[in-house]
């Protein structure tokens, strides 16, 4: 007869975004909540420092899909396109910190909403492209 094969191990069909931070500060959980919106008195600050550790985390595991050494003016055109690059030239000069990383759409709710879709935070003093989408 036959036998059904059972599958062990993990099985996903899961979307990933890279994402791309440019900062004039140093990067630090409650810094991005700030800056991605989120105030204490929020009705989903605990969605939003849920989202602000898996963006710390996925900065940690760096991009998906892609081999970079480091981050500089080819590697963000490369995953993000010119006028990421642009920027990041621009604010590099500045002194301002840049971290790429990923979201999945297997993370906490806000990060998979995230992956969901491309994104963009283009402010003075903070950058973040979220727009290499892959399913």
């Amino acid at each position: 007869g036959n036998k059904m094969k059972i599958r062990s191990g993990f099985v996903t069909n899961s979307s990933s975004t890279n994402f791309l931070i440019i900062s004039k500060e140093e990067l630090t959980e409650e810094y991005l909540l700030k800056k991605l919106g989120f105030t204490d008195s929020s009705p989903i600050i605990n969605s939003g420092r849920l989202l602000v550790s898996e963006l710390m985390r996925g900065i940690e595991n760096g991009v998906r899909w892609y081999d970079i050494p480091e981050i500089n003016y080819d590697a963000v055109l490369d995953i993000f396109g010119r006028e990421s690059a642009e920027k990041y030239l621009k604010l590099n000069k500045k002194g301002f910190f840049a971290y790429v990383g990923h979201t999945n759409s297997d993370d906490e709710c806000l990060a998979a909403f995230l992956t969901m879709d491309h994104f963009e935070i283009d402010n003075h003093d903070f950058y973040m492209n979220g727009l290499n989408c892959v399913w």
